[in-house]
């Protein structure tokens, strides 16, 4: 079947709280997705990362806050507003919970025809659509096994094969990977990164090093709060500047004179001055701070005749990112 074009995902000053609870499970919660976009969603266990897909995906109502205007609140797919056309959206998007709710009596063929059948999939379309999506899955040697005799693994991927039926213009994974051995992880990797911008994924995955290899841009949340929203490149670099120099450690010490006045990120510098090159390592309040730090002491190095051999910013994993804007304390999901 043809394929429809990707869809944005539009969320504004979402909050949510469940019956009988003190606190909200997401609090003002905002940002975009752009069609085409994929974006890992992650946090701490209870951040509101499965609250806030059920949300969008139009398994749990929108609320809509007394306190607040009318509209204040709006959460779209596609354009289509979640509260007033639920159905609507449904039909835009491909789901994967944590848990895949799959019936373990029927073959895998009679399951996947029967999610094509509720999916609206033409009749004429569906044996080809179920041959596509269990040929992206590694699914087509077992389309006659009963679903209850298939591994944790192959459960799973039938999961993913539902999410992906009628090529939906969202496509919405909690954890596709979990209980797949390492090379059905890099199949599954494979065949996320093959989505290519055709559809927007937004992935959800206790794996961050799984999220830095499948996704542009990541939304982190920590107690129903987004605390950071970047793309995967901002995430991975640190705003320390590393510096090198062949020179001896009275000539650092007169370059890093020389610029200290204008950055007081200089007092917390790390020094490795046993070995050569001499080495300096130097945390800064944000990248525009780190960049014109790297400027001042290629100026100052230069002026002073001090050779400088290496200058740049560092790299980090998204796992200190996470740990930093989420709190080192938090359990990382």
């Amino acid at each position: 079947m043809p394929l429809r074009p990707p869809a944005s995902l539009e969320i504004v000053s979402l909050s949510h709280r469940y019956r009988g609870a003190q606190v909200d499970a997401l609090d003002d919660v905002t940002f975009r997705v752009k069609p085409g976009e994929r974006v890992g969603l992650l946090g701490p266990n209870g951040a509101g990362k499965s609250t806030l897909m059920r949300i969008f995906c139009g398994f749990l109502a929108v609320q809509q806050r007394k306190e607040r205007p009318p509209g204040t609140t709006r959460v779209e797919v596609g354009g289509i507003d979640v509260s007033t056309q639920s159905l609507k959206v449904r039909e835009l998007v491909g789901y994967l919970p944590e848990q895949v709710p799959l019936y373990l009596e029927l073959r895998v063929r009679e399951h996947l025809e029967f999610r094509a059948a509720i999916k609206k999939i033409p009749f004429a379309e569906r044996a080809a659509e179920i041959a596509r999506v269990c040929g992206l899955t590694g699914l087509k040697d077992m389309l006659e096994r009963p679903i209850g005799q298939l591994s944790r693994g192959y459960r799973q991927r039938v999961g993913l094969a539902d999410a992906l039926l009628g090529s939906p213009p969202l496509v919405v994974l909690d954890e596709p990977t979990v209980g797949l051995d390492p090379n059905q992880v890099l199949e599954i990797r494979a065949m996320l990164k093959g989505l290519g911008g055709a559809q927007t994924l937004i992935f959800s995955s206790h794996i961050l090093a799984e999220v830095e290899a499948l996704c542009d841009r990541v939304v982190i949340l920590s107690r129903g709060r987004v605390v950071a929203d970047e793309s995967v490149a901002e995430a991975m670099h640190a705003h320390d500047v590393i510096a090198e120099w062949d020179a001896k450690p009275a000539q650092v010490e007169a370059v890093l004179a020389a610029v200290a006045a204008d950055f007081q990120d200089i007092a917390h510098a790390r020094k490795v001055f046993d070995a050569a090159p001499l080495r300096v390592e130097i945390p800064c309040e944000g990248a525009k701070v780190a960049e014109e730090l790297c400027r001042a002491l290629g100026r100052a190095s230069l002026a002073q005749g001090v050779a400088l051999c290496h200058l740049a910013r560092g790299r980090r994993r998204l796992e200190e990112r996470f740990a930093r804007v989420t709190g080192a304390a938090e359990e990382v999901q």
